[in-house]
C-alpha cells in the first residue's frame, strides 16, 4: 500500500486504539465522488467500540455473525447493520484482527448538500446530518462498500479544517449497565 503524507497522518490516527482515535477523528472530513457526485461532511461526533475482552459494547460481542470486514483493521471501513434497514460506517482502528472501530455519529455538509437531500429524499433545513444512517445515505456508502479502503477507496478522508478546541465525552448510545467508558465525542463548535 502507498500512502502519502496525509495517508501517514490518517493512519497514524486510526492504528491508535479505538477511544484515542475517536477523540482525533473530530473535527476532520470524510467525503465521497460517487456517481460524480461530491459530497464532504465535517464528523462533529464519534463513538468509539473496543476489543472483546475489554469492551462490553465491543462489535465483536454485538454481532452474531461477525462480517470478514470488521477483522481487517485501518484503513479500511465496516459497513454493518444498524436500526431497520439502516446501515453505519466504522473506520476501523488498533490493530488487525481485533475489531476495535470509531462508528461516525454525526457530520455537518460542508460541500454537496443538494446531493445529500436527494439521496435522503428529504428537504434539510440546516447543515446538520445527525445519526449513522442520514451519515451514509448522505455519502452513498452502501454494503458494498464494506472492506472499502479509505487509502484507496471512494471514501477520502482530509485533515480538520480548524483545531479541536473542546469535545464533551458521554456514555455511547444505547450503554450496558455497567459500561463506564465515556467513548462518545461530540465536538463543541463556537
Amino acid at each position: 500500500m502507498e500512502s502519502s503524507g496525509l495517508n501517514n497522518r490518517v493512519l497514524k490516527i486510526l492504528t491508535q486504539s479505538s477511544h484515542k482515535a475517536a477523540v482525533d477523528l473530530l473535527g476532520m472530513r470524510i467525503s465521497t465522488n460517487i456517481k460524480d457526485k461530491f459530497v464532504e461532511i465535517m464528523i462533529t461526533e464519534t463513538e468509539a467500540y473496543g476489543r472483546k475482552t475489554t469492551d462490553k459494547m465491543s462489535l465483536f460481542n454485538t454481532y452474531k455473525n461477525i462480517p470478514t470486514s470488521l477483522t481487517l483493521g485501518p484503513p479500511y471501513i465496516s459497513v454493518l447493520k444498524s436500526y431497520g434497514s439502516n446501515r453505519s460506517m466504522f473506520l476501523l482502528s488498533g490493530k488487525k484482527g481485533f475489531g476495535e472501530a470509531v462508528l461516525i455519529r454525526s457530520g455537518i455538509i460542508l460541500i454537496g448538500k443538494k446531493h445529500i437531500e436527494a439521496r435522503r429524499k428529504v428537504k434539510m433545513k440546516n447543515d446538520k446530518l445527525n445519526g449513522p444512517g442520514n451519515i451514509t445515505k448522505g455519502l452513498s456508502i452502501s454494503d458494498v462498500n464494506d472492506g472499502d479502503s479509505i487509502i484507496s477507496g471512494p471514501i477520502d478522508i482530509s485533515p480538520r479544517i480548524h483545531p479541536v478546541d473542546q469535545a464533551i465525552a458521554k456514555q455511547r448510545k444505547n450503554a450496558k449497565r455497567n459500561d463506564k467508558n465515556l467513548w462518545r465525542y461530540t465536538l463543541i463548535l463556537k
